[in-house]
């Protein structure tokens, strides 16, 4: 394999621990939900979205609405 290909799988993999790291907070949020203030809940819907806004326009990669 050469040096090339080594960094795209080494990027792939990276990416994807950071999505499984994702996926794992909104399921230990999803089960402590009950337990957060609707303050609490509102603001960190409000940080998420925030987020994913930059993401979405640092990386040119805006989705549809749903």
């Amino acid at each position: 394999m050469d040096d090339e290909t080594a960094k795209h799988l080494w990027a792939l993999r990276e990416v994807n621990k950071a999505l499984i790291t994702g996926l794992e907070t909104a399921m230990f949020a999803m089960q402590k939900w009950d337990d957060l203030t609707p303050q609490r809940r509102q603001s960190m819907i409000e940080s998420l979205q925030q987020l994913i806004s930059q993401s979405n326009k640092a990386y040119g990669t805006e989705t549809a609405k749903h």
